[in-house]
């Protein structure tokens, strides 16, 4: 007896593919880095409720970060090696100023692994790189996988985002095509074990409608944009 489900699922799966139409229009295409990206960027940060700043180079950068992470008395810092490797001299900065830079490789041991994660817990602030900012949603792309802690960008109160002004991209679309035609994609999704898309604080509402901030990660993003090209 033949099942009548089944034989739905049969007839749907041996249709002949549907046509494709032409490819859609990118949502917002500009050039990576050109100065209306980073003011569709700007806006729509604005809109998130991103806090954002921008600096002439890394060392202004670094000088901006010390100054937002003291109004906020943070004592201790939560910074991957990725981050630490793609700005050098940041855990110099952070420690001149007095502040705990925590971060490192988790142990295997059980034990020993949830002791490092409570470590961890302990720091007010995150700062992390980004692989990609896109500019028509606002969204900063961050990457986990080897010397990525995705820690960094959930646990802390407050999460500050490093974007150098070459990694402002119009939106997604144009950063997948762009990573795919230079070869950059493959080595991505080999080297990173997960992404977040951050797109402002975190929020829930319950039923009543009630808005919470940082029950599911930060309650304050603050991105700083670095003009000069690295």
């Amino acid at each position: 007896m033949r099942n009548p489900v089944l034989e739905r699922v049969r007839e749907r799966v041996t249709h002949k593919p549907v046509s494709l139409g032409p490819v859609p229009p990118l949502p917002f295409d500009a050039p990576r880095g050109s100065a209306e990206a980073v003011e569709r960027l700007w806006a729509a940060w604005a809109e998130l409720g991103i806090q954002a700043v921008r600096c002439l180079n890394e060392l202004e950068a670094f000088q901006e970060l010390v100054a937002r992470l003291r109004e906020r008395k943070v004592q201790n810092v939560l910074v991957d090696s990725r981050t630490a490797r793609a700005y050098p001299g940041l855990i110099e900065a952070l420690e001149g100023a007095q502040l705990r830079v925590i971060g490192s490789v988790l142990p295997q041991e059980e034990s020993a692994r949830y002791a490092e994660l409570r470590r961890w817990a302990t720091a007010e602030a995150g700062v992390t790189d980004v692989v990609a900012a896109f500019a028509d949603s606002g969204t900063l792309w961050v990457a986990g996988g080897a010397g990525g802690m995705r820690c960094a960008s959930l646990l802390p109160t407050l999460h500050v985002a490093l974007v150098r002004r070459t990694q402002v991209y119009p939106c997604m679309a144009n950063w997948l095509a762009e990573a795919r035609a230079s070869g950059e994609l493959q080595k991505w999704v080999e080297e990173s074990s997960s992404i977040i898309a951050i797109t402002g604080p975190s929020r829930t509402t319950d039923i009543e409608k009630t808005l919470v901030l940082g029950v599911h990660g930060p309650r304050e993003v603050i991105a700083i944009l670095i003009e000069e090209a690295q």
